[in-house]
């Protein structure tokens, strides 16, 4: 079996520490893009990628069986001609939950420990202890997008004593979580308790759009809204507005409408927002652990059993 790997990360570590068995079952080809890849894309049964193809990569891989990505997000790949040609696709899913949800921990508790003034404070070399701040204890965490990275947040925000409330299309109680939501009264009970609301969501055609301006008026003033999921699923205009007129206490924003985030977004000079730059799922233990999915999807591939994370062409994810 040919694989054919199409992505600027570095997976030496992937292509080194192969399981024996399955390098004797496979040819593994390692490129940073499409051009260098050249006539071996023809010729790959899979093809590994970061989560975009070229159309014109995609016309030339005739022989493309199956698909693994090393993201979660598949939104930028051609779902319908998948489908049509029979690929199997398959995910990282489960590769973000240690970092996404340490990630989100840090969110919170840089909002209410105030790191951000701590920071400019030491920069300019004032000693000022008269700050106020704020805690996570007895707080109310929103979570909306109860699947693997949600559970692994609602467990760290139990260790800091606060109550869970999450939200799935099923609405069934999950381990972790204190109480479980769905549907729009769900959301609407959820976005008027909570102190903190996580968007976990995945980008599909029904999740777009899904956080709108009537809802962000459902939110507490004090409340804190954090962005993990994608840019699209709320509309960013009328956030920064919610932002600027006090409706909303502060954000963190690790995602957006367009990527990178223009110069000339007023999100930058807000000082009730803190930014990053799509790197909420960052880590240096990324390659091992999409590895590890990886091979499993090999093995099963090669043997006709179960493989992991494969992704519904209809629903997106």
């Amino acid at each position: 079996m040919n694989i054919v790997a199409i992505t600027g990360m570095d997976l030496t570590s992937m292509q080194n520490e192969m399981p024996q068995d399955l390098k004797e079952r496979c040819q593994f080809h390692w490129f940073k893009s499409s051009s260098e890849a050249g006539e071996h894309i023809a010729d790959a049964d899979v093809i590994i990628t970061a989560g975009r193809m070229n159309p014109d990569t995609l016309k030339q891989a005739t022989k493309l069986k199956w698909m693994q990505t090393i993201s979660a997000g598949v939104d930028k790949l051609p779902l319908l001609e998948f489908a049509e040609r029979n690929v199997i696709l398959t995910n990282a899913r489960g590769v973000h939950t240690i970092q996404m949800s340490e990630f989100t921990l840090s969110l919170m508790l840089q909002w209410v420990r105030k790191a951000n003034l701590l920071h400019e404070r030491q920069q300019s070399k004032v000693w000022d202890n008269q700050v106020t701040f704020g805690e996570l204890y007895g707080k109310t965490i929103g979570i909306i997008g109860a699947g693997a990275i949600g559970e692994a947040v609602a467990r760290k925000a139990k260790a800091f004593d606060m109550t869970v409330i999450g939200l799935n299309r099923s609405g069934s109680p999950q381990p972790a979580f204190d109480s479980t939501v769905s549907g729009e009264e769900g959301l609407t009970s959820l976005l008027s308790q909570s102190d903190f609301v996580v968007l976990l969501l995945p980008s599909t055609a029904k999740t777009r759009g899904f956080l709108t301006k009537e809802h962000l008026r459902l939110m507490k003033p004090s409340a804190f809204l954090i962005n993990l999921a994608r840019g699209d699923v709320i509309e960013e205009e009328d956030l920064i507005m919610a932002l600027q007129e006090g409706k909303l206490a502060g954000a963190a924003l690790d995602v957006f409408e367009q990527e990178p985030l223009p110069s000339t977004s007023p999100l930058w000079n807000m000082d009730n927002v803190i930014l990053t730059p799509h790197i909420a799922g960052s880590s240096a233990h990324y390659a091992e652990r999409v590895s590890n999915i990886f091979y499993h999807n090999v093995r099963a591939f090669l043997d006709g059993t179960e493989m992991m994370n494969v992704v519904d062409l209809t629903e997106g994810y």
